[in-house]
């Protein structure tokens, strides 16, 4: 496996723990009745980060995008535009390493 994908890999794996970690954290706040609406965006922030990532990784390895995400609510639609963006970057890194 190319070390790049390796190590987008792992910036996956942190950020899925990152979110585990913010909802004990949130829900420890709502028992506590101190959430706040910034901490409810955090975890959102971090939700939707890892949901485009992980989707440009997944098509770079030539996953077909409903096999990705098979069932994708109205109103919940990925912007391709980001995924591209994301896809632009890891695709830099891979050539950056290439030329090592």
């Amino acid at each position: 496996m190319n070390i790049v994908n390796i190590q987008i890999k792992e910036e996956l794996k942190q950020i899925a723990k990152d979110i585990r970690l913010q909802k004990r954290l949130l829900k420890s706040k709502q028992r506590e009745i101190t959430a706040t609406y910034s901490d409810h965006l955090d975890l959102d922030s971090l939700k939707c980060d890892f949901r485009y990532k992980h989707v440009a990784r997944s098509l770079l390895r030539g996953t077909p995008y409903e096999c990705i995400e098979p069932k994708v609510r109205t109103g919940n639609e990925i912007d391709m535009d980001l995924v591209e963006s994301y896809k632009q970057e890891y695709i830099a890194r891979f050539e950056e390493v290439s030329h090592e």
